[in-house]
């Protein structure tokens, strides 16, 4: 009996074979050859099937014909890369590993656009435009990205300034959600020896989730995007290229709702039928792009960007020195109870500021021995605060009335130096084997400082009622620094004795250091067949959290805070205020290959990844979430894919991912809601503390995944052609539920996209459908704040879900 997966792909996938056959039928002329695809996977230029390694590739065409303007639209192109968006942080994930909810992580997927290095979680959601190339490389990506890129890489490249003068108006509009989007460019030569490019992005988005209680669509987005770009050749041994981009995109509301309510206890109620019988509104839990929340949410984002990289011809040799200006901020408002009572709001925001400098050198391509070696440097500050709002008007303030007026701040500052030195050599031993061997060598310091306080709303000054400081460490788990105290507001601060061993204000330091080798042998069955085997090692640096609310991670007196105090050893705040450094080894195998005279490629790579303390961030039943280290993690599959030339006007592309998830020791995660914990005891007190992992699979990791595309052209006229552009994906059933709690597990589901339209040499029309079968699609849950505690004790999730079909028109002008 076919399995559920099997029975959900059988419709789209008889579709797409249908289109193949009928569309390959309509030429029975001889076709060519695949175009060569270009990557620089390796900081060098190179033919696709040359490299031995794992690579996904997109073309600017193919992202523009497919409506591909953010990461999200990205991963539905690409198989073994998730991305969403949460309530307060933003996760990439391939092959099942990235990183969880914390403003203190870098990320394990490594992003990079003309070689500067994008880390930070909220860079994610920068809007792509006028772009050249995507390229993503599975696995670790240690020796010439570096880093932290232990899960793999986003390569971006954008497009150049042109010796020819080039102009391009690009207009669509969505007919049910009212998105608006314009793309222009401009670009051509300033001089014999100079060009420029000039890019412009406009959205208007209304939004695909109706607030019912507030009457009002979410998200609404506004996006502005601009970059201006030169290319300079004053001699002909010097290259030079300078960007300059800004983007400015702010969100209204978010694309949650409740999609799970059910009671803790037998016998007890939901959590809506606890805020009615309160007299607080309630809300509805069918997936049908309908919320209720009361909030006006909104999240307002700016990033610049300058970049310049130089290449100078040093005799045979290619000098290459890029240097990148990076920074960003954010200020943001949640919703985080996610329902219309007035219960909580967040606010949270963030300044980052990087410099990253790299000079490196490459020997010439067609010696025996190639090599290429460089030196890199990175600091960065990052200022980070949120806080945890009750106004006066708040729920909670009828039944904790000490609170009313009051909120928890958590401020966080974070200092970086990191610093590099890399190489790889390449020995061609013979004309069909080819040896590499690689290392890198990386060096990193942070200093960080933490408080959190309750604060006067008003006054936004310390609050310094001990008692409040109680309710809230109950309520949120909230480790305040005014928690360190006896609830005596009477007596002087300066007479009060510190009993609690807990309260935010730490700082620490830390120095790490790493050497991760890399070891690749290549043989040249023949001209068309390539089979590779590789070794990787990888670091990524540990840090402090952020985002905790307790200063003793998972710590039994946050429970019970009248217990005593624990040993000392396990009462020092730095134990838990940082994480450690995670690492990685890798084994892939792989073979590339040409087939049909050119007409066709086929490529797989068989891969096995071992982590060890791979950083996890867990919600803490609160509204903090807790970083820790899962001991070991196995990662292991199967990924194919290829291109062919199916008649002379049609084009297939595939992927195929298999990924087996293991956790191989985790027994200190977070439990979700109603788990009984069968861990460890962390604090020695006789009560186990955490729930084991062991032997589960993560979040973000379907078994399979498979991606399919076809693009068809047919002449009209001679100067008017028809054009068509078909995507399919199948992704399998996962879990996306931060606490892997079961009910947050998600069937598997189709996504299908496709392009039809007219075009000529100077303009284009076209319809653009996304989500064609109408997939509901949840791409992250969590727990509703406050839900599991007392009275309501029940397992309410809240969920972020996709857009659902949309159809656009667009209009292309070209010169």
């Amino acid at each position: 009996m076919p399995s559920s997966s099997q029975k959900h792909m059988k419709t789209p996938l008889a579709l797409a074979i249908a289109i193949i056959c009928t569309q390959a039928s309509i030429t029975a002329a001889e076709a060519g050859k695949l175009e060569e695809i270009i990557v620089t996977s390796q900081k060098r230029a190179e033919n696709l099937q040359q490299v031995p390694l794992s690579v996904a590739t997109i073309s600017g065409d193919k992202l523009d014909k497919s409506g591909i303007a953010n990461l999200n639209d990205l991963t539905a192109h690409m198989p073994n890369i998730h991305f969403t968006e949460t309530g307060l942080s933003t996760q990439v994930r391939v092959r099942g590993i990235g990183s969880d909810n914390s403003q203190g992580f870098e990320q394990s997927v490594g992003m990079y656009v003309d070689g500067i290095h994008y880390g930070r979680a909220q860079l994610f959601r920068a809007p792509m435009m006028d772009m050249e190339r995507a390229e993503l490389l599975r696995g670790p990506q240690s020796t010439l990205f570096g880093k932290n890129s232990i899960a793999g890489a986003l390569n971006l490249t954008t497009a150049r300034p042109t010796t020819d003068p080039e102009a391009r108006l690009a207009l669509s509009q969505e007919l049910e959600f009212n998105t608006t989007e314009v793309n222009a460019m401009f670009s051509g030569p300033l001089a014999e020896s100079a060009q420029a490019r000039l890019a412009l992005r406009r959205v208007s988005d209304d939004g695909y989730v109706v607030n019912s209680y507030l009457g009002k669509d979410h998200p609404e987005r506004e996006e502005t995007s601009v970059r201006l770009s030169f290319a300079w050749q004053p001699t002909d041994k010097l290259e030079m290229f300078i960007k300059g981009e800004q983007n400015k995109f702010e969100n209204i509301g978010r694309a949650a709702e409740i999609t799970y309510d059910a009671p803790l206890v037998e016998g007890g109620t939901t959590y809506n039928e606890g805020l009615q019988a309160l007299g607080q509104p309630g809300f509805e839990t069918k997936p049908d792009y309908v919320r209720q929340a009361d909030s006006e949410e909104f999240s307002d984002n700016t990033i610049n960007n300058l970049t310049f990289k130089a290449d100078y011809a040093l005799g045979d040799h290619t000098l290459t020195a890029v240097t990148g200006l990076l920074s960003f901020d954010y200020l943001e408002r949640c919703d985080c109870d996610f329902v219309a009572s007035e219960i909580l709001n967040v606010r949270l925001s963030e300044e980052y500021e990087q410099f990253s400098q790299e000079i490196r050198i490459a020997s010439p391509q067609d010696q025996s021995i190639e090599w290429l070696a460089g030196v890199f440097y990175q600091s960065y500050e990052q200022n980070f605060w949120d806080q945890i709002d009750l106004p006066d008007t708040a729920f909670l303030t009828s039944l904790y009335p000490t609170l009313t007026g009051t909120g928890v701040r958590r401020d966080f500052e974070q200092n970086s130096n990191a610093w590099a030195l890399f190489g790889r050599v390449t020995w061609h031993a013979s004309e069909a084997w080819h040896i590499t061997l690689g290392a890198r060598y990386t060096e990193e310091s942070k200093d960080a400082d933490k408080m959190m306080n309750v604060v006067d709303l008003q006054s936004n000054n310390y609050y310094q009622d001990p008692v409040t400081a109680f309710t809230y460490m109950g309520l949120f788990l909230a480790e305040t620094e005014q928690a360190r105290y006896f609830p005596n507001p009477a007596a002087p601060p300066e007479e009060w004795a510190p009993i609690m061993h807990s309260g935010h204000n730490v700082s620490g330091s830390r120095d790490e250091s790493a050497f991760t080798p890399l070891l690749n042998i290549e043989y040249d069955v023949n001209s068309d067949v390539m089979a590779y085997a590789s070794y990787t090692t990888g670091f990524k640096a540990g840090g402090f959290d952020p985002r905790s609310n307790s200063v003793g991670l998972f710590d039994y007196r946050v429970r019970n805070p009248m217990l005593p105090a624990p040993p000392e050893e396990e009462s020092d705040p730095l134990q838990h205020f940082e994480f450690e450094e995670e690492s990685v080894t890798a084994m892939e195998l792989g073979m590339k290959t040409t087939l049909f005279d050119g007409r066709a490629d086929l490529n797989f790579a068989l891969y096995r990844t071992e982590y060890e303390d791979l950083q996890i961030s867990q919600y803490d039943g609160g509204v903090g979430f807790n970083v820790g280290n899962a001991k070991d993690t196995v990662v292991q599959g199967l990924e194919i894919d290829g291109r062919w030339l199916v008649a002379e006007q049609l084009t297939a592309s595939y992927g195929f991912s298999y990924l087996d998830f293991d956790y191989k020791d985790f027994k200190n995660g977070n439990c979700y809601a109603g788990q009984t914990p069968d861990g460890v005891d962390l604090d020695g007190n006789g009560t186990i503390d955490t729930c084991d992992y062991t032997g589960m699979r993560g979040v973000y990791s379907p078994e399979f995944t498979i991606n399919l595309a076809l693009d068809y052209y047919h002449p009209i006229t001679s100067q008017l052609d028809f054009i068509s552009v078909l995507d399919w994906q199948f992704i399998d059933s996962h879990q996306v539920h931060v606490n892997l709690d079961p009910e947050g597990a998600i069937n598997s589901y189709n996504l299908l996209g496709l392009r039809l339209g007219v075009e000529t040499e100077n303009w284009s029309l076209a319809v653009l459908g996304k989500n064609l079968l109408d997939e509901y699609i949840i791409s992250y849950s969590g727990n509703a704040s406050l839900a599991d505690t007392a009275p309501f004790n029940a397992n309410t999730h809240y969920s972020f879900v996709r857009r659902p079909r949309t159809i656009t028109l667009e209009a292309t002008l070209k010169l």
